[in-house]
C-alpha cells in the first residue's frame, strides 16, 4: 500500500515540477521546486530510495537559499559550491549501487545552474533529467521518470520559445531601425 501511496504522490509532484519550468522569473521556478522537491521526498521515502529521500530534501533547503538570496539581489558561488559538496556526501553517505551517481551528477548539474539565470536552469536541465531519469528507472520510480521526461520537454519547449521570441525581437527591432533611414 505504501507503494501505491508513494507511486501517486510522485504524480503530484510531476505537476508542480511541470508547472515550475513554465515559471518566468527564477523566483517562481524555486516556489515550485521547493514544493517539488518535498513531495519528491515523500515519495521515495515510500518507495524506499534513501538517496533520494536526502537529495530532495537537500533540494527543497537549496531552492530556499536560491530565493532569499536572489531577493537580495546578491549573486555568491560559495553557495553552489557548498550545495554541490552537501549533494556528494549526501550521495556517499545513502549509497544505493552505481545508479547513485547518476542522480548525483544530474543535481550537481542542476545546482550548478541555479547559480545563473532560468535560461541556464533549463539548459542544464538538458544533462540533469537524462542523468536523474537513469535513476528513476533503476529504483522503479513511475513519478520520478515521468517528471525528468516532463523536465526534459518543458525545458526544451522554454528554451525554444525564448529562441523564436528572441528572433521575433530582433525582426522587430530591425524594421523599426530601418524605418528610420
Amino acid at each position: 500500500m505504501k507503494e501505491i501511496i508513494g507511486q501517486i504522490l510522485s504524480i503530484v509532484a510531476v505537476i508542480m515540477g511541470f508547472v515550475s519550468f513554465q515559471m518566468k522569473k527564477p523566483r517562481g521556478v524555486l516556489t515550485f521546486q521547493l514544493i517539488t522537491a518535498l513531495i519528491f521526498s515523500a515519495h521515495y521515502l515510500l518507495i524506499d530510495a534513501l538517496t533520494a529521500v536526502g537529495l530532495n530534501l537537500i533540494s527543497a533547503i537549496q531552492c530556499i537559499c536560491y530565493y532569499f538570496r536572489d531577493k537580495r539581489k546578491k549573486k555568491s558561488f560559495v553557495i553552489t559550491i557548498f550545495f554541490s559538496v552537501i549533494i556528494i556526501i549526501t550521495s556517499i553517505l545513502t549509497w544505493s549501487g552505481w545508479y547513485t551517481m547518476f542522480i548525483m551528477n544530474g543535481l550537481v548539474v542542476l545546482n550548478i545552474g541555479f547559480a545563473f539565470s532560468v535560461r541556464t536552469i533549463r539548459k542544464m536541465n538538458l544533462i540533469k533529467s537524462p542523468l536523474c531519469l537513469l535513476y528513476n528507472v533503476c529504483v522503479l520510480s513511475i513519478g520520478g521518470i515521468a517528471y525528468e521526461m516532463a523536465t526534459f520537454i518543458s525545458s526544451i519547449i522554454a528554451i525554444i520559445k525564448a529562441q523564436i521570441q528572441k528572433k521575433t525581437e530582433k525582426t522587430v527591432n530591425g524594421a523599426k531601425s530601418n524605418e528610420k533611414i
